[in-house]
């Protein structure tokens, strides 16, 4: 719910640039296993994919990819580097990118 209105405002874009779509890309720190955190990463990125869907952005503008613990943009070894690993990315493309 804390993030509802940033994506609500993610809806308002894609509405109003028709041709762009969004990768939504899920990641998590390394704490737990690596089948638990593809998981979890996975879950969170189509969770925005289905909120974006629920607000009228077609399926077909949209893709959800789960990266797990592979991508940190911080330390893992600390708590503070552990919750800024923890996020959802919105990645722009183009319906002819790959």
């Amino acid at each position: 719910k804390a993030s509802y209105r940033t994506l609500d405002d993610i809806v308002k874009l894609l509405t109003k640039f028709g041709d762009v779509s969004l990768e939504i890309q899920g990641h998590t720190d390394n704490v737990g296993g690596d089948e638990y955190n593809e998981n979890l990463s996975q879950g969170r990125a189509q969770s925005a994919v289905d909120y974006l869907i629920r607000k009228g952005i077609p399926v077909e503008r949209l893709r959800a990819v789960g990266f797990g613990p592979r991508k940190p943009i911080a330390d893992n070894k600390t708590k503070k580097g552990r919750a800024k690993n923890r996020r959802v990315e919105l990645i722009p493309f183009y319906k002819d990118d790959p």
